[in-house]
């Protein structure tokens, strides 16, 4: 590869969020000189290094685009992605910023495969924009590892890979850092899902209710230290943030005011790019530029269904004479606007219940009663949320008709005539 290539790093004191154990891998000897530092600036973060033909200072291990020297059209730093193409300093010029989400390599005409593409977009987002050469170099690396898969520039084993990695100037923890990065991209490389989880209902006005959310990678880790924006309407209302903690979770605390419903918008707009920003130069034999950068977002949306905790009725029917309970008794329950809302008879135990009642007044009115007994005044009853109202009735019996009393009867005998 001529001239620069790419490179990407986390900023002094920055550690990774993924540690892996790496296998010591024999390295190329290499026993070419190492450049000057002032050369290596020449480019931007990295280092000079040969080109495939062992031309010295003819290609770079790192970023693009030194302090004063930015690539024209270009803030910030570039990597190069056509290791077998000349540098960006043949371009001539490059066209604007264009996202990819597939990637074909002009040297193999392979594609990338898409979770590749998305981790490549993660290195260069996290941590293309560096100071340091080594941070550089270790990007530079895992990009080709990424986009040219297979080939003489990827880890673990590529013949010039680990060339490059073991060039003089290069330290040698570099590797282990190109490597740890690729672990990391493995755990957190979107796209990335959006999830809001409702605690289990039911809902109700007044009451706090918890939601958790997270954001979790293609891999399905969730993303820790996400800054979540949420828009809350209907029967509760606000807007707020609330960020994922180390293990990925973030809580939301909504308190509905009203029955209704509670709608529930989360988004996070700050995630790591999940697709590739390049620019194509005019000169076709010059290689693409990636940029670094670049965000992603993800959201997601839920509803609760808040409702008022209803009540009920039980009614219990006896005979006011003996205590005895009288089953087959039949009632109906009225609201305070005259409608009946439940109607049913009592059972053998003489007992009747009315549930899922709204809390609120309502009146219990015998609807027919058994042979022999009468009709009971009508009864206000009070349910309220969650609980059961207790009314007792009771019918009295019917009185017997009083037996007419026998009145004497006076016969008059008639005297008799004739003979």
């Amino acid at each position: 590869m001529s001239v620069p290539s790419v490179r990407a790093l986390t900023q002094p004191g920055t550690k990774t969020r993924a540690t892996i154990v790496t296998t010591a891998v024999a390295l190329a000897a290499v026993t070419l000189a190492a450049p000057s530092a002032g050369a290596a600036d020449k480019w931007g973060p990295g280092f000079l290094i040969p080109d495939s033909a062992g031309h010295a200072g003819a290609s770079h291990l790192g970023a693009y685009g030194a302090p004063g020297a930015p690539l024209p059209g270009i803030n910030g730093l570039a990597y190069c992605a056509d290791p077998e193409l000349s540098g960006p300093d043949t371009a001539g010029r490059y066209g604007p910023a264009t996202d990819f989400t597939t990637w074909t390599s002009r040297a193999t005409g392979k594609k990338a495969s898409p979770q590749d593409v998305a981790r490549a977009a993660y290195l260069l987002s996290q941590y293309g924009e560096t100071t340091r050469d080594a941070q550089a170099a270790a990007i530079d690396a895992d990009i080709y590892t990424f986009l040219e898969p297979g080939s003489t520039y990827a880890l673990p084993d590529g013949k010039r890979a680990l060339q490059r990695l073991a060039y003089p100037a290069v330290p040698a923890t570099t590797k282990n850092l190109a490597q740890d990065f690729l672990a990391e991209a493995a755990t957190f490389a979107g796209p990335y899902t959006l999830n809001v989880h409702p605690t289990a209902g039911p809902f109700t006005p007044g009451k706090t209710t918890p939601v958790t959310l997270d954001v979790t990678s293609a891999s399905g880790h969730k993303m820790p230290g996400i800054k979540l924006e949420l828009d809350v309407s209907g029967a509760a209302a606000g807007a707020g943030t609330v960020t994922t903690n180390a293990d990925g979770i973030a809580t939301a605390i909504i308190t509905p005011t009203a029955a209704g419903t509670v709608d529930i918008k989360a988004l996070a707009k700050s995630l790591p790019a999940t697709a590739l920003r390049a620019v194509a130069p005019s000169n076709t034999k010059a290689q693409r530029m990636l940029l670094t950068g670049g965000r992603s977002t993800a959201q997601a949306q839920a509803q609760l269904t808040v409702a008022t905790p209803h009540g009920g009725l039980t009614l219990t029917k006896t005979a006011a004479d003996t205590g005895a309970p009288l089953p087959g008794v039949v009632f109906a329950v009225k609201d305070s606007a005259g409608k009946t809302v439940a109607t049913g008879a009592t059972d053998a135990h003489g007992v009747w219940t009315a549930a899922d009642l709204t809390p609120g007044a309502y009146t219990v009115h015998e609807v027919a009663a058994v042979e022999g007994y009468q009709l009971a005044a009508d009864q206000d009853a009070t349910v309220t949320e969650g609980t059961t109202a207790r009314v007792a009735v009771k019918d009295t019996k019917i009185p017997a008709l009083p037996k007419p009393k026998p009145r004497p009867v006076t016969i008059t005998v008639l005297p008799k005539t004739g003979a």
